[in-house]
């Protein structure tokens, strides 16, 4: 007896059906599509690999585990799973702060080569020389690479020059509220001639020298923020840059001013509302 087709096998086993469809399904609905057969597990996979989300320690370490993973069927010139992702975003990762240690992030850069944009966010348990190591042991991960986040980090200068000196092909750099001087921006300068996007919000240690490195040996830079950045007396040249890519005041230099506001008149009914002394 032959079965009727039923109205889901017909989509599962279409493929311009599914490639419709896909870019609507949450990540849950996409690991069980990969559980249905083969032709769905190579259509869905890279989606569901390409940008993990991830959102607590828990999560972090059974991906860590799971990330060097032959693949279960052959999948175009990929070897594990490692080689399906896109993107390490870990600025979501609850407590990364004090538990998103080296231990945890090697085996990840181990097996991300062909990853084109890092965030390390705030992942401030990770030592200097270990930030180095994870770039320096992996030339196929840095040869992929073109955007980089370490905000809020705590990485000697020194440990960044030797990273930055190794990712010659970031377009997007993101170092807020780093120890970022100008001997990172010299490197930045000589290294990254392609850079597109820079922000340095907050690193008080820079000063015009940097600035101008960067405005002469980056021609494609477009934007540059320097947010409380006081150290930084001329901002003609951020401008400068900046009106390439038609952005204005990102100096954090623009004062607001209300002749009907005061600092107190914020908090004062606050106070009174929330308050009972």
């Amino acid at each position: 007896m032959t079965l009727k087709p039923t109205p889901a096998t017909c989509v599962i086993s279409n493929s311009l059906i599914l490639d419709e469809i896909l870019p609507h399904l949450e990540q849950h609905d996409l690991a069980q599509l990969c559980l249905v057969q083969k032709q769905t597990w190579q259509l869905v996979v890279s989606r569901l690999w390409e940008k993990p989300l991830l959102h607590t320690i828990d999560q972090f370490e059974r991906f860590a585990s799971s990330i060097g993973a032959a693949l279960p069927f052959e999948l175009r010139n990929h070897q594990c799973y490692g080689d399906l992702i896109c993107e390490l975003d870990f600025s979501m990762v609850a407590r990364r702060w004090d538990k998103l240690g080296y231990d945890l992030l090697a085996p990840v850069f181990k097996h991300c080569s062909r990853v084109k944009d890092v965030d390390l966010s705030l992942c401030r348990i990770l030592l200097g020389v270990q930030f180095e190591h994870l770039f320096t042991d992996n030339p196929r991960l840095c040869a992929s690479l073109t955007s980089v986040d370490i905000s809020e980090t705590l990485f000697p200068a020194s440990n960044i020059v030797s990273v930055l000196n190794i990712l010659p092909g970031i377009t997007t750099l993101v170092l807020n509220e780093t120890e970022t001087d100008d001997s990172v921006l010299e490197v930045v300068s000589k290294s990254l001639s392609s850079l597109e996007w820079l922000e340095i919000d907050r690193c008080e240690l820079i000063t015009d020298v940097g600035i101008k490195a960067v405005a002469d040996g980056c021609p494609k830079l477009a934007y540059l923020s320097i947010r409380e950045c006081w150290g930084i007396l001329n901002t003609d040249l951020v401008e400068k840059i900046n009106a390439r890519g038609g952005w204005e005041d990102l100096t954090g230099s623009q004062v607001y001013e209300d002749s009907d506001y005061s600092d107190s008149d914020e908090y004062e009914d606050y106070d009174s509302d929330f308050f009972d002394f």
